[in-house]
């Protein structure tokens, strides 16, 4: 019947009912999270840890520090990981988003690279994570570094402290994109 415009609203108000009824809405967003990780090859125990919270209270996620070692127990590496709530320590790390990096990533601090100072390092003193699956960005500032030689060339990590953001991803924001590395390249 033309004009007979009840069909059509019978339609839009059976789908929002239905949406309703099903709880399909939009993934709760994280609580924006600023803090300061530090990390020290002096203290003894448990790494840095924080968790980051859901609009709603609940643990989506934790991040920590976790250094690596050489043959010579000596910090070589310490790496920022997110993982979730459940995740055992041997879980893949999150911030890795395609799990497959090989090499230094943004999210890795090598005593090597940063033996020249956070500014100098191929990643540089400001780094960005943007993990668009988890609809994350994770802003992370060198904010201290200090290395010491271990062998000619080779360095260990005694101290480390971080700047770190994170924050919902927002594709109507642009996101600076993980800084280039000296030689041009990602």
């Amino acid at each position: 019947m033309p004009g007979n415009s009840r069909p059509r609203y019978f339609c839009i108000a059976a789908l929002a009912a239905f949406v309703l009824a099903t709880g399909a809405t939009a993934a709760p967003g994280i609580l924006p999270l600023r803090t300061t990780a530090t990390f020290s090859a002096h203290t003894r125990g448990k790494s840095w840890s924080e968790p980051v919270k859901l609009a709603d209270g609940r643990t989506a996620y934790f991040l920590s520090l976790e250094p690596d070692y050489d043959v010579g127990h000596h910090v070589v590496t310490v790496e920022l990981v997110l993982r979730r709530p459940r995740g055992k320590g041997d879980s893949s790390n999150l911030l890795d988003a395609t799990e497959r990096a090989h090499g230094l990533q943004s999210y890795d601090f090598a005593a090597d690279d940063l033996a020249r100072g956070a500014r100098m390092s191929a990643d540089g003193e400001n780094r960005v994570v943007s993990l668009k699956n988890l609809k994350l960005v994770v802003r992370i500032r060198v904010t201290n570094a200090v290395v010491s030689p271990i062998s000619q060339g080779k360095h260990q990590i005694e101290e480390l402290e971080l700047q770190i953001e994170v924050d919902n991803y927002n594709p109507s924001i642009e996101h600076p994109v993980t800084p280039q590395r000296a030689n041009g390249h990602p």
